[in-house]
């Protein structure tokens, strides 16, 4: 059965008892929201089972499963059976199955495809309608795709009213000390080389909480410092390509915003900064030594 005929059933109210093996190769969790939508369809409540064998026995007869869908949820299925027609209001849920039980298990297998991140932002639209398509796209890229990440902080944001959520967000992604906020090494070293006091702001608020070496920040703008050198004045005979700068329009941009004697002073200062971090000179804690090169790059 394809996915898309089984939400059409779902949609129909008219979900056949006959098993069904969802098999997710990236994350169960439109297995889950699946699963959840028939045993609210059939008035069931969803049990939990460890193995097939557990509906195949004498047991079951004794405890009766009439009112519940059994969901076993494996990493692969391997369970061997002549007939598996007799396994109704039945759940699998796995990564992969046996290979030997492919072709037995065809009729019923559900391939679950890798979510794609246009059906995650819809998905977050319609449980938080009160987000924009930045928050939205904020909080995809914050909690790096992660499906479950992203479910969590909806849950909460969806417990306000619509015109609410916005504005929930809005303080939990700018109070300090966010457990929301990130940023990574490349973000923070265009944001000094544009001199964006807005996000180095928001950094500094939050820079406890950031997984940033200082040595690494240092290497990386020193890097670009000496490609911006290279790519905005005259080298004489010399090309940026001797250098081993291929792409100069990456660094043109900064023409007008670093001129010789500013280039000389970060070059002279991040190679003493560099130097410092790898003798233990510079006895700061991790935050205030991010802070310190911060506050001396900038304009």
């Amino acid at each position: 059965m394809k996915l898309m005929e089984l939400k059409d059933m779902i949609q129909k109210e008219s979900v056949p008892s006959d098993l069904i093996v969802f098999v997710c190769p990236e994350n169960t969790f439109l297995a889950d929201q699946y699963t959840a939508a028939i045993c609210e369809l059939r008035n069931h409540t969803p049990n939990s089972i460890q193995s097939l064998s557990e509906l195949d026995s004498a047991l079951s007869l004794v405890i009766g499963y009439s009112s519940y869908t059994n969901v076993l949820k494996t990493d692969v299925f391997e369970e061997s059976f002549e007939d598996y027609s007799m396994f109704e209001n039945v759940i699998i849920i796995c990564n992969k199955i046996d290979k030997k039980l492919k072709a037995v298990l065809s009729d019923y297998v559900i391939e679950i495809p890798k979510l794609v991140d246009w059906q995650v932002k819809d998905y977050m639209k319609v449980i938080c309608p009160g987000l924009t398509k930045e928050d939205i796209d904020w909080l995809y890229a914050v909690k790096e795709k992660n499906i479950y990440g992203i479910t969590t902080e909806l849950d909460k944001l969806a417990l306000f009213s619509i015109p609410e959520q916005k504005e929930v967000l809005t303080k939990l992604r700018y109070e300090p000390d966010s457990y929301l906020y990130t940023a990574d090494i490349y973000g923070l070293t265009d944001a000094i080389l544009d001199n964006n006091k807005q996000y180095l702001f928001d950094f500094l608020s939050h820079d406890t909480y950031v997984n940033i070496e200082a040595l690494s920040l240092t290497g990386l703008l020193r890097y670009n410092i000496k490609n911006i050198l290279f790519s905005t004045q005259e080298l004489g005979k010399h090309t940026p390509s001797e250098f081993g700068i291929s792409n100069t329009k990456r660094y043109e941009r900064y023409r007008s915003s670093y001129n010789l004697k500013r280039l000389q002073y970060l070059i002279k200062f991040l190679s003493s900064i560099d130097y410092k971090l790898k003798n233990g000179l510079l006895d700061m804690s991790k935050d205030k030594q991010l802070e310190y090169i911060i506050l001396n790059t900038i304009n």
